[in-house]
């Protein structure tokens, strides 16, 4: 299944990232959708924890990133959102992201980055219960669904959504509709 040979995603990590919101997309797009997916960090080559145990090397530094290189920004959960929202040149990538139009898919505490870069305002957005408020306070709409999506973003709740939010990220690389994955999903 090549359904996204030719396609570029960044999925754009910190240290204590949750093990399987990293694992999975970039297995599922790399190796089952093969996309050119990379890595992407403070540091280039440095080696990232899950907040499990699970090691993932950065490819390339946020520094490094130009957001005409990629398709889609993949924001993985966990404790890394936090530890990385407090580098301007990652709030400045994902703003510029934002501008391009691309998909942007972020699950679970991923949300903080986006707070952080002022760009949940007038969205439906989803992440991790405890953030709630603070999406809300963002001025998004919360939706307790295994899937949202709002323009050109892609929202998951947790770990048991990557299946659905998976699917939404390859659905719109191919440049298909999400609303019957989203419904079948809010079906769950």
């Amino acid at each position: 299944m090549e359904e996204l040979k030719g396609k570029r995603i960044v999925l754009l990590a910190g240290d204590g990232f949750e093990d399987m919101e990293l694992m999975y997309p970039l297995y599922r797009l790399r190796y089952e959708a093969c996309a050119d997916v990379k890595v992407a960090g403070i540091k280039k080559g440095e080696t990232l924890t899950g907040k499990h145990g699970m090691p993932a090397t950065v490819d390339v530094a946020v520094r490094d990133l130009n957001v005409d290189d990629y398709d889609c920004l993949v924001i993985p959960g966990g404790q890394g959102p936090d530890h990385i929202r407090i580098y301007p040149e990652v709030i400045r990538f994902v703003q510029d992201f934002d501008r391009t139009g691309k998909p942007i898919a972020a699950v679970c505490h991923a949300a903080q980055i986006l707070i952080t870069a002022k760009l949940l305002k007038g969205k439906q957005a989803t992440g991790w219960k405890s953030l709630v408020v603070d999406i809300e306070d963002a001025g998004a709409a919360y939706v307790n669904e295994p899937v949202v999506t709002s323009g050109q973003y892609i929202f998951s709740r947790q770990p048991s959504d990557l299946g659905f939010f998976c699917d939404a990220i390859i659905r719109s690389l191919k440049g298909e509709s999400l609303q019957p994955l989203v419904e079948m999903a809010r079906a769950q």
